[in-house]
């Protein structure tokens, strides 16, 4: 099997980095809260964003704006990222390790 992995590879031109055997999310090095905020939260979370759009519905359009939000505490952050609220998906650990988790809830808070 290793062999014809190899080969399909060599055949396709492909590289693919894989983490080695007995590796967990966790021991990957995170990545930095600014990362994980463009590639997960800033579609959605941004000015003119689907979730800012929903959010200005029910509270004022200034804390509809995640980065301007001055009342975020990390704990209720970490809470609707792992659960889901309203139409805003879930991020389980494989999407968002608990490390990035709670470094990107952190940052959040400082950042107002």
């Amino acid at each position: 099997m290793k062999r014809s992995v190899t080969l399909a590879l060599w055949i396709t031109g492909s590289a693919v980095a894989l983490p080695a055997a007995g590796t967990s999310a966790s021991d990957i090095d995170p990545r930095s809260p600014e990362q994980v905020f463009a590639t997960r939260c800033a579609y959605c979370h941004e000015a003119g964003g689907w979730g800012t759009r929903t959010l200005a519905r029910r509270m004022p359009e200034s804390e509809a704006i995640l980065l301007e939000r001055g009342n975020l505490p990390p704990a209720y952050t970490e809470y609707v990222l792992r659960r889901g609220l309203r139409s805003m998906p879930a991020f389980n650990p494989s999407e968002l390790t608990d490390t990035e988790l709670q470094n990107l809830a952190q940052w959040l808070e400082d950042r107002n």
